[in-house]
């Protein structure tokens, strides 16, 4: 099988990268404090278009939708299967070319020192977080939850810290092109991707992690990365 491609459309990488900065650098204030580097999660919407000859299949994600109702932590993001299950039920009527396709969510660090420590751009699993725990557990569970008519869903992490001072790198590929590490005026950011897909076992039908990355494809960031970063620096 050919290896399935993710390709984030340009209308739609504003919504990933800046609710994952909001949750990031604002978080959320309540009347007794203020928190802030906290996750955020979200959908991801568009359309697949399956294997066929010399096409692999991919995924294209051209909207996504924040989970305002998610329970979020410095560590965690667990959304609420009945917004899910509301958005899901709303969007599909009212925009009928739009499936969800995948999920996103942020992973926050304190540092660059600490981000690169943890290698923090990569997915939690019960290796590195306990037991049944982790982003490579919960994906196919929600997969299987709510998604079984999908072959296939993409997963997005947006990784963030903060720089101690403006950053300027090209924009490069990590993961065996699964991501992209991309410096941001005083932010350092990481986007990695990840697919599990649904399967048939002998109890029934079931989702499990794809054992090869993903290709992702997110022609405009990069290219938006260098102009943005170019024109800072020439100020």
């Amino acid at each position: 099988m050919k290896p399935l491609y993710i390709t984030v459309e340009d209308h739609a990488v504003p919504q990933l990268i800046t609710s994952a900065l909001e949750a990031y650098e604002i978080g959320r204030t309540s009347p007794r404090k203020k928190e802030d580097k906290l996750e955020t999660f979200g959908l991801l919407w568009g359309y697949m278009t399956p294997e066929r000859g010399n096409r692999p299949p991919r995924i294209i994600v051209t909207t996504a939708t924040v989970e305002t109702s998610a329970l979020v932590t410095k560590g965690s993001a667990k959304p609420d299967l009945g917004s899910l299950r509301m958005k899901m039920e709303f969007v599909t009527r009212y925009w009928p070319h739009l499936e969800v396709v995948g999920t996103f969510h942020s992973h926050p660090y304190d540092s660059l020192s600490e981000a690169r420590e943890y290698k923090g751009w990569q997915a939690s699993s019960p290796e590195t977080v306990g037991p049944n725990q982790g982003d490579t557990v919960f994906w196919p569970w929600l997969h299987e939850e709510l998604f079984l008519n999908n072959p296939y869903l993409g997963h997005l992490i947006i990784s963030v810290t903060a720089l101690q001072k403006t950053g300027w790198a090209l924009p490069k590929a990590i993961e065996g092109d699964s991501g992209f590490e991309l410096s941001l005026g005083k932010r350092k950011i990481w986007i990695t991707s990840y697919a599990s897909e649904a399967v048939e076992y002998e109890d029934g039908p079931g989702a499990q992690m794809m054992d090869a990355l993903p290709v992702l494809d997110i022609p405009s960031m990069t290219h938006r990365a260098i102009e943005g970063n170019f024109a800072q620096t020439s100020d």
